[in-house]
């Protein structure tokens, strides 16, 4: 686990996925990130890489060729390398190799930039392509928010937009991408969360308008800058909130199996770079 800190907040980072361990307010003792309970769910903040969610028939195909890429990608069980630290930041890499290259047939460079701040956490996302071909890929994040159940109920807590939102509700079923309601908001802003919010897995959410979400009554919200859409999630009735910007998600049953039609896949041309991330304030 890597520690960094300033005056006002603590983090912890695994080497493992280089997750988001721990933020933690140090004057209140307030830990805004789950704790990866493993009877819950074992996650705290994996990172998404090169494919959110899952694939059709857990293949694809790239340049002819059938892949089999796992779910959320090959980040989260990796162990990432750590290249720099000091205080207050720490800065993590993943590289291509010979595992990866089996199921994802691009060379890649991933660094991750954990920087504290005043008012929280920035996190960084370096996507570059030292290969010789265009790089096909997508990049999310899943940062899970714990929730004090003991102090409030489930329902006293709310997911707010920054924007009234007119949007429609996607889903998942059989583990694939299905709209479940047009109109989910209608120049709206706020979803309660409820017991039975989740019990069709994730809400999930297609070109948003707003840049940032709230978690109300903690008082934080997430920044997914660049991001188009957003996914939120739990395990029904658990002590945590997912808030997860995505520039793509999980297939359809409708999809062709190739790679480069799949929904949010970008490219990335030889020796170039892409940037992303997220940041999470204390409002």
């Amino acid at each position: 686990m890597i520690a960094i800190e300033n005056k006002r907040f603590s983090a912890e980072i695994r080497l493992k996925g280089a997750e988001l361990a721990s933020l933690k307010n140090k004057s209140t003792g307030q830990e805004y990130i789950w704790q990866a309970d493993p009877d819950v769910w074992g996650g705290s903040a994996p990172i998404l890489f090169p494919i959110i969610g899952k694939l059709k028939g857990g293949t694809t195909r790239i340049n002819g060729k059938s892949y089999e890429i796992p779910k959320h990608g090959l980040l989260r069980t990796r162990d990432a390398q750590l290249v720099e630290q000091n205080t207050d930041r720490a800065v993590f890499q993943f590289e291509s190799d010979e595992a990866t290259l089996k199921c994802y047939p691009f060379e890649f460079t991933f660094r991750i930039e954990f920087q504290l701040l005043e008012t929280g956490l920035e996190v960084n996302y370096t996507v570059n392509n030292p290969g010789a071909e265009t790089m096909l890929f997508s990049v999310g994040s899943h940062p899970a928010f714990a929730l004090d159940l003991d102090s409030h109920a489930l329902s006293d807590y709310s997911i707010e937009f920054s924007e009234p939102e007119t949007i429609d509700l996607y889903g998942l079923r059989n583990g694939l991408l299905t709209k479940l309601e047009d109109g989910y908001l209608k120049n709206q802003s706020t979803i309660p969360l409820s017991d039975s919010l989740f019990n069709e897995d994730a809400l999930i959410f297609q070109n948003i308008k707003s840049r940032t979400i709230r978690l109300n009554p903690i008082g934080i919200e997430v920044d997914i800058r660049n991001h188009p859409h957003l996914g939120i999630w739990q395990v029904p009735g658990a002590p945590y909130v997912c808030i997860e910007p995505w520039f793509s998600f999980d297939d359809t049953a409708h999809s062709d199996g190739l790679f480069e039609n799949k929904p949010g896949i970008m490219p990335l041309p030889p020796s170039e770079s892409f940037e992303t991330g997220y940041t999470v304030r204390e409002t």
